[in-house]
């Protein structure tokens, strides 16, 4: 290489003849001692060492230059990386620890050194000898040993890990065990047995899908079946079947915690674990024990469940997967059988709690649902999908009642807008298919419907209280509301006592707002209202003592099925609860008609006949009451019902 002078020359090290060397660029004798290193004008070597007698060795250079860097993407930075941990996991593997073999690289020589001289050479600043510099031997790539007679084949990036824990690469190793699948059952203690497992299966499938259908469950389903196909739906059918309350409690408890476990803790979602949260959301009363039910955390795991499954719409791409170029959900596919009447009944439950606990709003109705709706009215595959067809109808017209009423000042909607609903109730129960016509669950359904629509009525507010003529438009829904209450007793009272296991948790909650209902209007202090003729035509006691009489038949059958147990059943609680409610209410039907509990006075029938009957010293119970109504509906399920 020529310069601007002629006389000077360019040396090996890259140096200029006569002119001290670059930093970093001395011999390895001037650089040992510290000494500038200038070249000789017309030699080969330094001056020093010329000078010495010395052999001048140029030094390796590890100090970057500052010329132009070449741009390494972040891809090919990973890369090695990658190239760095699989040779030292390879140089771990080997067996008893050797190092790798020549043709594999090592974690030294494949990774640059992160200072700017190597360790070579700071190592020969500081000796007295000149030390050899260690030449690094070229990286190869990666080779597959499947490969080997001849050359090395080079093995594709996105294999680099796969090689390495291939059995031929490691060595001998023990054999991996088995992934341990988690359980698809919650961990209980008691297991029922196949004889009550089958027998529990004919229960839920004679007496409670006859309430709520919210499965198709054919004659040929066997129990091993059902715990194959859908094992939480078994288990929790199971539950809820259970004779025992002890035994019933404990599954409960393990219930929860599974789903704690796998809805929360390992973001688990299926239709299995939908169906059985609509058998403990449906029949909650069995998981009752003496504290708040876990009602309303149950329907919103179902309806995020819903959400996630996409049972109820097309689920849409969110506008970040236009940017990233990636579908975030599959492509959209028909829904099953199996997941319109989950989504349906999923709807139904939720609807129903909050029309009668107040604590949640229901699951919003979609069209994707109506489609659904529509779906399984024309393509039924059993009874039960007409049941639930038109159950979901009579509950929308509910749920619209319940809107009307959330968004108007007076909570009260026009008496247009009532009359409209009470129409499409009328729609709906002319157009029940022939085996519906007779058919209990779906009458006493509509029967409270037309008791929550003209209720709605009679909670407007009054033209002008001071006024002395008479809001006749009132006292007709206080007669509907009436009627509608003796149209579901006299349902409820045509049921065998031995059907009540099947009745869901909103049924019995209708049979309370029913019963509150008619106390309303049984002392009503209204100068137009009629109370004795209200007693005359349904009477309060009359309908406690029959409730009574049932839940004492089939409290009494289930202890002998079940055998002595700590908890109590829930039969027998609904028990307790209507003494408890019916004694309240003697005291103060007796002050209305001017009955002296002491003895004296004036006695009306009922409340004679229940003084008689030595029921007197149950006047002193406890009585639940709340500001709400509502409120001390909802507490009925709730609170400590012992005397």
């Amino acid at each position: 290489m020529e310069t601007a002078s002629s006389s000077s020359t360019t040396t090996t090290n890259g140096s200029v003849n006569g002119m001290p060397a670059p930093y970093g660029r001395a011999c390895t004798n001037c650089a040992r001692a510290k000494c500038r290193c200038i070249y000789r004008t017309g030699g080969a070597d330094c001056e020093r060492c010329h000078r010495l007698r010395k052999e001048c060795i140029p030094s390796v250079s590890v100090r970057k230059r500052n010329g132009k860097r070449t741009h390494v993407s972040r891809a090919a930075q990973l890369e090695a990386k990658l190239e760095d941990l699989v040779s030292l996991l390879r140089h771990q593997a080997g067996p008893g620890g050797t190092a790798p073999s020549p043709g594999e690289p090592s974690v030294a020589s494949s990774t640059p050194a992160p200072s700017t001289r190597s360790a070579a050479s700071v190592a020969g600043d500081h000796s007295p000898h000149p030390v050899p510099v260690a030449v690094l031997p070229p990286q190869l790539p990666d080779c597959h040993p499947a490969h080997g007679k001849g050359r090395p084949t080079p093995v594709a990036r996105g294999t680099l890990l796969g090689s390495v824990f291939e059995p031929q690469d490691v060595g001998p190793r023990s054999p991996t065990p088995p992934p341990v699948e988690p359980p698809a059952i919650p961990y209980c203690t008691y297991q029922p047995s196949p004889f009550e497992a089958a027998d529990g299966l004919v229960t839920f499938r004679k007496y409670m899908l006859i309430f709520l259908p919210f499965v198709y469950l054919p004659s040929n389903m066997t129990e091993q079946r059902l715990r194959k196909t859908y094992p939480f739906l078994w288990f929790s059918i199971m539950t809820v079947t259970s004779k025992n309350a002890d035994r019933r409690l404990v599954m409960s408890e393990s219930i929860k915690k599974f789903i704690a476990q796998k809805m929360v803790m390992e973001h688990e979602k299926s239709l299995d674990l939908l169906f059985g949260l609509l058998v403990i959301m449906g029949w909650t009363h069995y998981h009752i024990k003496r504290e708040k039910p876990i009602l309303s955390l149950l329907a919103s795991l179902a309806k995020s469940l819903v959400f996630d499954l996409g049972l109820n719409k097309v689920p849409s791409e969110p506008y970040i997967s236009a940017c990233l170029k990636t579908a975030f959900h599959p492509p959209p596919r028909e829904k099953t059988m199996e997941e319109r009447r989950a989504v349906l009944a999923c709807f139904l439950l939720t609807s129903q709690i909050s029309h009668s606990l107040k604590r949640l709003d229901a699951l919003t109705w979609t069209s994707h649902m109506e489609e659904s709706l529509q779906f399984l009215t024309q393509r039924h595959e059993w009874e039960g999908d007409d049941l639930l067809v038109a159950q979901v109808k009579i509950q929308l017209i509910v749920e619209q009642l319940n809107r009307a009423t959330s968004q108007s000042i007076d909570n009260a909607p026009p008496s247009y807008y009532l009359s409209a609903l009470h129409t499409q109730l009328t729609n709906v129960k002319t157009q029940l298919p022939s085996h519906l016509q007779q058919n209990d669950t779906i009458l006493s359904h509509i029967s409270y419907t037309e008791l929550a629509i003209h209720e709605a009525a009679v909670a407007k507010p009054r033209i002008s209280p001071t006024t002395t003529v008479p809001d006749l438009q009132r006292y007709a829904a206080m007669e509907a509301c009436l009627n509608a209450i003796k149209d579901w007793f006299d349902r409820h009272f045509s049921i065998p006592s031995y059907v009540y296991i099947g009745m869901t948790f909103s049924y019995w909650c209708h049979m309370a707002h029913c019963l509150l209902s008619l106390y309303r209007l049984s002392v009503l202090d209204d100068p137009a209202w009629d109370r004795r003729a209200v007693r005359n035509k349904l009477d309060l006691l009359r309908i406690c003592d029959q409730l009574k009489l049932g839940f004492e038949e089939l409290s009494a059958k289930r202890r002998l099925d079940s055998g002595p147990t700590i908890e109590e059943d829930g039969f027998t609680k609904f028990n307790m609860m209507l003494r408890t409610m019916k004694s309240g209410w003697v005291a103060e039907l007796a002050a209305i008609d001017g009955v002296d509990l002491n003895g004296g006075g004036h006695h009306s029938s009922s409340v004679e006949q229940y003084l008689d009957a030595g029921n007197a010293n149950e006047l002193n119970l406890p009585l639940f009451h709340a500001e709400d109504p509502e409120a001390w509906m909802a507490g009925l399920f709730d609170m400590n019902w012992d005397p």
